[in-house]
């Protein structure tokens, strides 16, 4: 299978790495020149980090779409805000599937437009990868799960073709039916983490054990759950996203909910991992929140639903965003 990963950020240049290990044909499209230079002085290797240490795999990199004329699969990791842009870039490239693995709501319908001769898939996946420097980035931990699946047929023979590549990759993945519910699932979870994570200022599992911050994770949680529901949606637990646990029951059963899990993820080799939103504030990029947090914020206004801490939350981030966005 020949692989296109459009946005190869953290997930993205992990996830391409591990899948030509597996056998697939991968091209990783990077947006600066300084990753490939990188790449190409370690012998056309990208440098992994992980829990049990650091690996070198080889990998086709390039920041030339030009480089690319047909794919079998395109994977879109680019940010939700550079879409476009991206899509512009390799409009030349003859696509016979693509897959979005971009954070919020929505995206099937956005690609089954641009591109309606190609089958469209949905990834939600919870393996962590953070982009250390150039050439270089860090998996997070070594089990966490992926789920692919065709928003209007379900496990399609290519969804099927495709997890068990990642399975075979050592990327523990599942093909499912239900993969909207699952994106909710993932949406209702990451969103508040990555809020808290920028008022923090610290890596996950770090906000995740802190009583306080917590708190503000259990509330944002209720808030969005309670959204969901107003919308009809209902929302439940998937391994590594449960959030359930933060919404039934007493809030502080909620917040040693998140303690324990916070605890859990660390175990599991999750020490040091930054969510991507905190990562672009800290280097002055607009994050994703119009598309999550303010996404859902907007939502609730229009159900009459009151959400105070997704809504302070949200005024934090974009207030912060705003200063170079």
């Amino acid at each position: 299978m020949k692989i296109l990963i459009l946005g190869a950020g953290g997930w993205g240049a992990l996830v391409g790495a591990y899948l030509a290990e597996a056998g697939a044909e991968v091209i990783m499209l990077f947006r600066r020149q300084a990753h490939v230079d990188e790449i190409m002085k370690n012998g056309n290797r990208l440098i992994i980090e992980k829990p049990e240490g650091e690996v070198l795999v080889p990998v086709h990199a390039t920041t030339n779409p030009e480089d690319i004329d047909e794919v079998d699969l395109m994977i879109v990791a680019v940010k939700n805000h550079d879409t476009e842009s991206a899509l512009k870039s390799v409009a030349h490239v003859h696509v016979k599937a693509v897959a979005s693995v971009q954070n919020g709501l929505g995206h099937a319908e956005r690609f089954a437009g641009a591109y309606p001769q190609a089958e469209v898939l949905r990834i939600v996946s919870r393996v962590a990868g953070s982009l250390l420097d150039y050439g270089r980035v860090r998996r997070g931990d070594d089990d966490f799960p992926t789920w692919i699946g065709s928003p209007t047929q379900g496990i399609t023979p290519l969804v099927a073709e495709l997890a068990a590549l990642f399975n075979k990759a050592g990327l523990p993945c599942e093909a499912v039916d239900n993969i909207e519910e699952i994106e909710w699932c993932k949406l209702v979870w990451w969103t508040p983490s990555s809020i808290s994570a920028v008022l923090a200022r610290l890596p996950q599992t770090e906000v995740m054990q802190s009583p306080d911050f917590a708190h503000l994770i259990v509330m944002m949680t209720r808030d969005m759950v309670r959204t969901a529901a107003a919308l009809g949606v209902s929302v439940q637990d998937y391994p590594t996203i449960e959030v359930m646990n933060r919404c039934e029951g007493s809030v502080e059963e909620g917040v040693q909910s998140v303690i324990r899990q916070g605890k859990d993820w660390e175990a599991r080799g999750g020490a040091g991992y930054k969510q991507a939103m905190l990562l672009d504030i800290e280097r002055e990029r607009k994050t994703e929140l119009e598309d999550t947090g303010l996404y859902i914020w907007k939502l609730a206004m229009e159900k009459g639903v009151d959400v105070p801490y997704l809504e302070m939350g949200v005024r934090v981030v974009r207030g912060l965003e705003r200063r170079f966005a």
